[in-house]
């Protein structure tokens, strides 16, 4: 793994031995991998070494964190937002829809040529919508229409602009887009082809593939942007003169970096990690408990404790020296690490939460109702052709009757029983390869077609 110069020895112990740890859920991919019978799940995977053991949050139903995977978390983001040429490094990584045309949810090839020339310089960014949810325009990009009434009895913001909008990019390293493509994944039925030759299991490179770790594991970054348009009163123009919010002019019209997610293969089953800017006009409802969980950074904040929603949290002096010694943009300095997410449920047995409150309630998800991990363990391709247009069948949700947070089970929740459908391909907790068109004569999905959507 390439890591950045600042990290210290201590650090880089912690990265390597997270790595290490990532092992002991071999089993656990195995077992998982299979049907099982009747009334029976896999096993549930043996919890980490006391040294790696994760901080709990006070209380019983708290959210499970790691000062030591947070620092982890931070090493990754600094990855992908040092700066080349003047933009973060992930921009010049592979965006999902440039590993196929005609990937679920893509702009339609006729509409790069305008976003081309709206962007002045005849660069495109291939900015869209969540898959499968109502686009609307925002400049020369079809975007995601935000959601502006309740989700499961929670407000939406107050703020928002009547046709309000935000846009979505997801990004692969270097070493996943280059072992997608040379796999042959960029379609289902490629996948199909790539599992029956692999144990019906699709293992991208990382923990448990790679022994000495020299490149970057495959880590995907999803970045969501939103227009000041979306916003009554907007506080943010390009550049930001407050420096309050990483902004850019992206094809022509001016955005906000609004949440981050970023999920690598540092450990077998993903290490999960997002944030958020410390922004009242953009991200409201950071850390509110009653959403999706309270926010918790022992490594990057000097707080260690959780917190809620309108308090705040001062970044750690080792936070700040790692920023300023990546180059980043000063903006930086005002997003928070919501949290991380290594296992399925804590210590005491009970599902682990976690989300980010800008994206998880664009996508519709309930409150108390988002787990990364448990959404991504989902992620698999039952061999079904789907219709023209349309992911596969259960794109980006559990199976009706499964759970949301917690083991991906429907039959107990003591560890991981799917797939749910026999001989399917599993995906390994990636959702782009669920975007994928069945085979090269798939076509872009009906605008406005409504689609349930992952975390």
């Amino acid at each position: 793994m390439k890591v950045c110069i600042w990290l210290s020895a201590a650090l880089l112990s912690i990265v390597v031995t997270a790595a290490c740890f990532g092992g002991y859920s071999r089993n656990r991919v195995e077992a998982g991998s299979r049907p099982q019978e009747p009334g029976k799940s896999a096993a549930a995977p043996r919890q980490p070494a006391d040294n790696m053991t994760a901080e709990t949050a006070p209380g019983d139903d708290g959210p499970l964190y790691g000062p030591s995977f947070a620092s982890v978390a931070w090493s990754l983001f600094l990855e992908a937002m040092t700066p080349v040429n003047g933009s973060p490094t992930f921009e010049s990584w592979t965006e999902q829809c440039q590993l196929n045309p005609n990937a679920f949810g893509c702009p339609a090839a006729r509409s790069i040529p305008a976003a081309a020339n709206a962007g002045g310089n005849g660069k495109v960014r291939l900015l869209h919508g969540t898959p499968g949810g109502e686009t609307r325009k925002s400049g020369s990009n079809n975007c995601g229409a935000m959601i502006t009434t309740p989700v499961g009895g929670y407000p939406a913001p107050s703020n928002l602009s009547r046709n309000a909008v935000f846009c979505e990019e997801v990004y692969m390293s270097p070493v996943e887009a280059s072992f997608v493509k040379r796999e042959g994944l960029t379609t289902l039925a490629g996948q199909q082809a790539y599992g029956r030759a692999n144990g019906l299991t699709i293992n991208f490179p990382g923990t448990a593939q790679n022994d000495i770790r020299i490149e970057l594991d495959s880590l995907e970054v999803k970045a969501d942007w939103a227009p000041a348009a979306s916003f009554r009163n907007p506080t943010f123009a390009c550049p930001d003169p407050t420096n309050r919010l990483y902004t850019e002019t992206i094809n022509g019209t001016c955005y906000a970096l609004v949440a981050l997610h970023i999920s690598s293969k540092v450990m077998l089953n993903w290490l999960w990690a997002t944030f958020e800017p410390d922004s009242s006009v953009t991200n409201p409802n950071r850390c509110d408990p009653k959403l999706y969980g309270a926010c918790l950074d022992s490594w990057g904040t000097t707080s260690s404790q959780p917190y809620g929603k309108g308090q705040t949290a001062q970044q750690s002096q080792d936070l700040r020296q790692a920023m300023a010694e990546a180059h980043l943009n000063p903006a930086f300095s005002n997003y928070f690490l919501t949290g991380v997410q290594t296992q399925f449920v804590d210590k005491y047995g009970k599902p682990i939460q976690m989300g980010n409150s800008f994206i998880e309630f664009n996508q519709g998800v309930p409150p108390g109702k988002s787990s990364c991990i448990t959404c991504h363990q989902y992620a698999y391709f039952d061999g079904k052709r789907p219709p023209q247009g349309l992911p596969e069948g259960h794109y980006g949700r559990p199976p009706d009757g499964w759970p949301s947070v917690g083991y991906a089970c429907n039959q107990n929740q003591n560890g991981n029983c799917t797939p749910a459908v026999t001989n399917s391909t599993l995906q390994d907790f990636s959702w782009i390869l669920g975007l994928m068109p069945f085979d090269d004569t798939g076509a872009h999905a009906p605008e406005h077609k409504s689609q349930s959507t992952p975390n």
